[in-house]
């Protein structure tokens, strides 16, 4: 984990203080920041050289928007902020982006008005259109989102990458205490019947409450099938945050599910009743470890 770096993209003068708490969160993570404070601590970092690190020497990029465009170099149209930010994407690097709350408290001199003010707001579109990003009011709130995003991303690039090639088979008989595939898929074929081959997935996408980090989609979804004719109707438990309310979605030959907006993650339980009266119990834990887009 200690070869895994991390350039930390934004503007400087305004963000210093929220630059130096990201840092300390990734040092923490046994992660290497790589960032301008390296190149002198400045807005005007030299461009090429920026550029050049994010292309060849960095293993994912950190975005950090508040209410500055950043430096034009002469003869140039963009922020060095904003080529940053394209290089990692030429670069196909995993992308984190983080813009702050619109309603956050910011000193006056560190927002840009006029020609600059307009250059950020595009700039902020685009990011918002290419990915899910998460916003920050304070230092510490930013640290906390950036150190558990990179925190999942190393978890997943840790995992074991299984094959799905067909292995010879073997006549050795199982280890005491382990599982024949045969156990196995008995286990796993149970799953299926018992749920009638429904189950619980969610998607992300970009809050409608500014509050909140992301708007959820929450629904059934049939293995190999589209088909739901069975299903009466499928009851959504979230727990206290939503007042421990049960929300109930009949089946009117639509998606059979629910979209909320939340902060933090948390664990979905279901009940599924069928039309002949039998029930089947789902759970999904929404978590937001997905954070970017595929085509981010």
């Amino acid at each position: 984990m200690s070869s895994h770096s991390v350039f930390v993209s934004s503007t400087f003068i305004d963000l210093a203080e929220h630059r130096e708490t990201v840092q300390k969160a990734l040092r923490q993570l046994g992660a290497i920041d790589v960032s301008m404070e390296n190149l002198g601590a400045r807005d005007e970092r030299p461009k090429s050289e920026c550029l050049r690190i994010i292309s060849e020497e960095v293993d994912t990029f950190v975005g950090i928007y508040a209410h500055r465009y950043g430096f034009i170099p002469k003869g140039d149209r963009k922020s060095i902020t904003e080529a940053e930010y394209d290089a990692a994407s030429q670069t196909n690097l995993p992308q984190f982006i983080y813009l702050v709350n619109e309603d956050a408290p910011w000193t006056p001199k560190f927002i840009d008005g006029g020609a600059s003010a307009g250059k950020l707001a595009k700039f902020k579109q685009r990011v918002s259109n290419t990915h899910i990003c998460k916003r920050f009011s304070t230092k510490d709130d930013l640290a906390t989102s950036v150190a558990a995003d990179i925190g999942r991303h190393l978890l997943r690039a840790s995992l074991p990458r299984v094959s799905s090639s067909p292995v010879r088979a073997t006549r050795k008989p199982a280890a005491a205490g382990t599982w024949s595939a045969t156990e196995w898929n008995k286990l796993r074929y149970g799953k299926y019947k018992a749920s009638r081959d429904l189950f619980l997935v969610h998607s992300l996408a970009p809050p409608s409450d500014p509050k909140q980090l992301f708007d959820i989609f929450i629904y059934l979804q049939r293995h190999k099938s589209t088909d739901l004719s069975d299903v009466k109707e499928a009851e959504f438990f979230l727990g206290p945050y939503w007042q421990d309310q049960v929300f109930r979605v009949s089946n009117r030959g639509k998606a059979l599910g629910i979209a909320v907006s939340a902060y933090g993650e948390f664990l979905c339980v279901c009940r599924v009743t069928f039309k002949d009266g039998n029930n089947a119990f789902l759970e999904r834990y929404v978590n937001f470890s997905e954070y970017a887009r595929a085509d981010a």
